[in-house]
């Protein structure tokens, strides 16, 4: 591709430049083949989780609040047949995908790239009538500027309390805007720059309702921000970069290096994990450790005194609820997750209900989990150490947790989890057909066909 880089602002930095320039320049047809792969996966996944999570208290609160304020009926909301404008269908299928915390996360910086990614993309791209290989390349590109700016933020940015979901999760939509509305250069600049002063939310929020709104708000700040550049809307230069501008006020050690290094040759969709559990996804090696107890090594909860867990310090930090009212809650306590995973053998999002944390076998077996950081554990990886009443010790170790890019779920372990959330909503052939559109989608229908197809078929 031919250099185009005096098409932007000789104030901003370099780096930014180039990254803009590659996802807003590079032909959809010259993504590979293996990379829209990945985004087809990803986009199966988003929109199982957007029919499933349409119902959730959260999502429902905000689209009834968006048909109150009205407006062009532009965009679906997933999983209900109701259209809003696109700015609200972003907003409010963001926060459906992410009510349910089973959304896909990129492993090293624990960003959720894909729910602000596809909220504000079919939006868009329904509305605008855009192909499906270019929804499918606008998920490819925005994963790879959302990834590489969160890169360069990461670890200091979310140690200081930030949820990158929130925050670059805003420039991943906003990438999208750059592709479906056709923006290069300096407007391309202003809509990176209007998304990147939106960028928002605190971890804090997590296990509320807050938590998926910054999903939400991420996915329709990046439609805003694509929709006010395309218009002429101006704003700074040098969004990441700049003085005061997101690299400085965000990171005490930014790398700014992070966001060209290997661009174009390595790209950051392959380092996707997709959540085979229900819940906060530092869980999920844990989960699969005391699984492992209970399938390969044949415990169950009434032979065991004392689970000993080896986790990263984030597990405790962030999963660290010892007293779950709600199964929300419960997405946050990794005592409860490993409990119920246990006695189930599952952790979907049926074991995460508000019923089953009050349970008294899983209470009694919480009791008997003890959480133990080690900052010399990956976040990737979790051991479990259990003390049986017969006297024994058994030890398991998981190295690579069940859905991360060292253990990929394959496509029919993600059809089974799309069946899961999907079925019971539209129904059984419905689903069927929608994930067949979906692996379609890249030669053949529409994005409006598509979405048609995430409707119960009964309304």
């Amino acid at each position: 591709m031919a250099s185009t880089l005096s098409d932007y602002d000789d104030r901003t930095s370099t780096e930014t430049r180039t990254l803009l320039d590659f996802v807003a320049r590079t032909p959809a047809d010259a993504v590979p083949a293996d990379v829209l792969h990945e985004s087809t996966r990803c986009l199966l996944d988003h929109l199982g989780l957007a029919i499933a999570g349409a119902a959730e208290p959260a999502a429902a609160i905000a689209r009834d609040q968006c048909r109150i304020l009205g407006g062009d009926p532009q965009a679906m909301a997933i999983g209900t047949g109701e259209r809003l404008r696109v700015t609200d269908a972003a907003l409010v299928n963001g926060i459906a995908c992410h009510a349910l915390d089973f959304d896909d996360t990129h492993v090293p910086t624990i960003l959720h790239p894909t729910t602000p990614l596809y909220a504000a993309g079919t939006a868009l791209a329904e509305w605008r009538g855009r192909s499906g290989i270019e929804l499918l390349a606008a998920h490819s590109f925005g994963y790879e500027l959302a990834a590489r700016v969160s890169n360069a933020l990461y670890p200091e940015h979310y140690d200081a309390g930030w949820h990158m979901t929130g925050t670059t999760g805003a420039l991943a939509s906003a990438t999208v805007s750059i592709r479906l509305l056709g923006l290069e250069g300096v407007a391309a600049t202003h809509c990176l720059s209007i998304a990147a002063t939106q960028a928002c939310g605190h971890r804090e929020q997590f296990g509320t309702m807050t938590k998926p709104f910054h999903a939400g708000h991420a996915a329709q700040a990046g439609v805003w921000a694509g929709l006010l550049a395309a218009g002429g809307f101006t704003a700074t230069p040098d969004p990441l970069q700049g003085r005061r501008a997101m690299f400085a006020v965000m990171s005490s050690t930014s790398k700014p290096a992070d966001l060209v290094d290997g661009l174009g040759d390595r790209w950051q969709i392959f380092d996707n994990g997709v959540k085979p559990y229900a819940c906060g996804v530092v869980i999920h090696p844990a989960i699969d450790a005391v699984r492992d107890l209970a399938v390969r090594k044949g415990l169950t909860a009434d032979r065991i005194d004392k689970i000993e867990l080896h986790v990263h310090p984030l597990v405790r930090e962030l999963t660290g609820k010892t007293d779950p009212r709600t199964g929300l809650e419960g997405k946050f306590s990794v005592t409860f997750a490993c409990a119920i995973a246990l006695l189930e053998g599952r952790a979907g999002e049926q074991e995460f209900s508000d019923t089953a944390v009050y349970r008294d076998d899983v209470r009694a077996l919480m009791a008997k989990i003890e959480v133990v950081p080690d900052a010399d554990v990956p976040h990737t990886q979790a051991g479990a150490t259990a003390l049986t009443s017969a006297g024994e010790t058994v030890k398991t170790w998981v190295d690579h947790a069940r859905g991360t890019p060292g253990n990929r779920l394959s496509d029919d372990d993600l059809a089974h989890k799309f069946h899961g959330l999907a079925d019971g909503v539209i129904g059984r052939d419905r689903a069927e057909r929608l994930a067949e559109a979906v692996f379609s989608l890249r030669s053949t229908g529409t994005v409006e066909a598509l979405l048609e197809l995430t409707t119960p078929a009964t309304r």
